[in-house]
């Protein structure tokens, strides 16, 4: 099994959020080697909010506008040096 944590500070330069400042992510990955080709996990890629005002808080998309479900697929060769 594989856990993976790669917190991020993210900028917006351009666009709705510029204003924002840094909006911290903090990105997790869970996955397990079911055999030597093939791997299965999960990710999770979020943003809490401003670095110096976090927004917590869990929803779920109830519109026609937002996703409904993701699926995502890695497809990679696993090199041994």
């Amino acid at each position: 099994m594989v856990l993976s944590f790669n917190p991020t500070f993210d900028k917006s330069i351009h666009g709705l959020t510029e204003s924002q400042g840094f909006v911290f992510s903090p990105n997790v990955k869970v996955s397990y080697d079911f055999t030597k080709k093939i791997t299965g996990g999960f990710e999770y890629y979020g943003a809490v909010g401003p670095a110096t005002d976090f927004d917590f808080g869990v929803g779920v998309g109830v519109t026609r506008s937002t996703d409904h479900l993701i699926a995502k697929m890695i497809l990679g060769y696993r090199f041994n040096f």
